[in-house]
Order: C-alpha cells, then sequence, then structure tokens
C-alpha cells in the first residue's frame, strides 16, 4: 500500500508521490465518475480497481465499459482482489496478452470477454459456479454460459482447463 487519502481530491497528487501502477477504491461514492475520469486523464498508466457492494449497479458499469476499470464485490476474497488488481495493471501496462501473435490471429486477451475472464480468474482460485455467481452478481446460469463460451474460444475440455490455460496465456 502507498497511502490512503481521505478526500477524492488527494488521490492524484497521492498517485504520482507513490509512482503507483494501480488504484483501490474501497466504496462507491457520488464522485466516483468523477473521481475514475480525473485518474485516467492525470494518470493514464494506473489501474484502476473498485470495490463495491453491488458491482452491477449501472453507474460501475459504465464506468467499467468506458474507463477500463475493474470492479469487484466487497465480499470478495483476498485472493480474488489480488487477482483483480494484477489482471488490471497487466491490461493498463499492456504486458501480457497484447501482443498480436505472429500468425496475425487475434490476441488471447481479445479473445475473452472481460466477465468471462472474470469466471476464469475465480475458477483459478476454486470458486464454486454458486460463489462465482455471488461475487459477480450474476445468475448460476449466466456463470455457466460465460465459462461454456471460454471453454469453446481456449478450446479447453473444462471449465479448471479453461482457466489454466487463460492463466499460462497470461490473459488473467
Amino acid at each position: 500500500m502507498a497511502g490512503v487519502v481521505g478526500s477524492h481530491r488527494e488521490l492524484v497528487p497521492a498517485i504520482r508521490k507513490a509512482s503507483a501502477g494501480s488504484l483501490v477504491l474501497g466504496g462507491v461514492t457520488p464522485y466516483v465518475l468523477e473521481t475514475v475520469h480525473e485518474v485516467r486523464s492525470h494518470v493514464p498508466h494506473c489501474g484502476i480497481t473498485l470495490i463495491a457492494e453491488q458491482p452491477g449497479q449501472v453507474a460501475l458499469v459504465k464506468v467499467q465499459e468506458s474507463e477500463m476499470v475493474s470492479v469487484i464485490s466487497r465480499g470478495a476474497r483476498l485472493n480474488q482482489l489480488i487477482g483483480t488488481i494484477r489482471s488490471m495493471q497487466a491490461r493498463q501496462q499492456g504486458l501480457r496478452g497484447s501482443e498480436r501473435p505472429a500468425d496475425g490471429s487475434r490476441p488471447v486477451a481479445d479473445l475473452l470477454s472481460q466477465r468471462e475472464r472474470d469466471v476464469l480468474r475465480s475458477t483459478a482460485t476454486g470458486a464454486s459456479v454458486k460463489e462465482i455467481a455471488r461475487e459477480f452478481y450474476l445468475a448460476p446460469g449466466t456463470v455457466r454460459n460465460l465459462t461454456s463460451s471460454a471453454i469453446k474460444k481456449l478450446q479447453a475440455r473444462n471449465r479448471y482447463d479453461a482457466a489454466r490455460i487463460a492463466e499460462e496465456l497470461g490473459s488473467i
């Protein structure tokens, strides 16, 4: 941890001072949209993870889609939070999965949707379908559909194999 701030106005100076590569915002305030836009415009290399009571809130989904922000449930386990932060850092820095393969095909990071990566990341930690559904506020059937789609894209045998392949390819 590089620091704790008391106000959203203190974030950018604190990030710059610590040369932070990622920001974790605990709790969603009325200023979250403004804060994310401000951090993104002043410190574009900084990955942002929001810890939210209800990750499916419309405002959070909009931020997540438009600003390359990860959102995780307040009830998530520590290893899931760490995995989410690492994934965000990798996406922001373009270190993993961003190179176009020599054969001209799409990079793995482009093959999987963000939700598929989230589900596979949780699968890799050993979470059950029900646990993943609770974590991301999804129906268990949606988790199974996302998993099935990822299995097909990665040509895996099952969900654990898909998580292993995605991990090896640097997608999660």
